[in-house]
């Protein structure tokens, strides 16, 4: 016959568990095994920075001048929440470049306001069924530095804004790198000219409110993390 204190003496949590639980058992049994070396999601890389410049950098260019677009750094490549460089030499880099005249609604077509020189061979402009452009393609990657270079020489008068983004990750094809935490996504921003304000004011001129209103409520993800730079070219 039990005694009073054996009745209140508890089966053991794994008894119990496989007996009345086994598939919380087993599930758990799963998360806890199959999360060897998992991290703290703060410790996980999950945004990168990349610098871009324009070169001049001025508010206003003239018909016929040189803007050079120059992007260049190392395959050892800082990410901001971690605040550590990773090696991402065997990650495919995909830049695209959108060039809006601000003086008319909607999207525009590069080489009706620009001549392009282009220096990256897998950079090109991509026209769309509405008839606006993108350039795309790819940085190229030489004596461990990746590369991008393409020069605009304006045709005509207005305000531009110029938007520079870049994709990274497994919906380009990549999967993995030193560091990267399983399961938890990353991407990439493009600074250009960084602690300079791009010139954003000149947003405040654009037709479409797309630029001139729903860009300045959030500068920051609209335009600097984009790449933004606004300019003028006149006669």
């Amino acid at each position: 016959k039990m005694k009073g204190s054996q009745l209140l003496t508890p089966f053991p949590l794994k008894i119990i568990m496989k007996t009345f639980f086994p598939n919380l058992y087993f599930a758990l049994l799963f998360l806890i095994t199959s999360c060897d070396g998992c991290k703290d999601p703060d410790e996980c890389p999950d945004r990168f920075h990349i610098p871009a410049e324009i070169i001049p950098y001025k508010a206003e260019y003239h018909i016929g001048d040189t803007i050079s677009f120059v992007s260049k750094f190392r395959y050892y490549v800082h990410e901001i929440r971690t605040d550590k460089d990773y090696n991402l030499k065997n990650i495919n880099f995909n830049p695209n470049t959108l060039i809006n005249y601000l003086d008319t609604i909607g999207s525009s077509k590069i080489t009706n306001y620009f001549t392009m020189i282009v220096e990256n061979n897998n950079y090109k402009e991509f026209i769309f069924s509405g008839g606006s452009s993108e350039l795309d393609g790819q940085y190229e990657l030489n004596n461990d530095t990746f590369s991008l270079r393409f020069k605009l020489i304006p045709r005509k008068i207005g305000n531009f804004l110029l938007i520079q983004k870049c994709g990274i990750g497994p919906n380009f094809g990549d999967s993995d790198f030193p560091g990267r935490c399983t399961g938890i996504g990353y991407d990439v921003i493009v600074r250009m000219n960084e602690g300079k304000d791009g010139n954003i004011e000149i947003l405040k001129t654009s037709k479409d409110s797309l630029y001139s209103k729903l860009f300045l409520l959030n500068p920051e993800n609209n335009f600097y993390n984009k790449g933004g730079f606004c300019f003028r070219v006149v006669p």
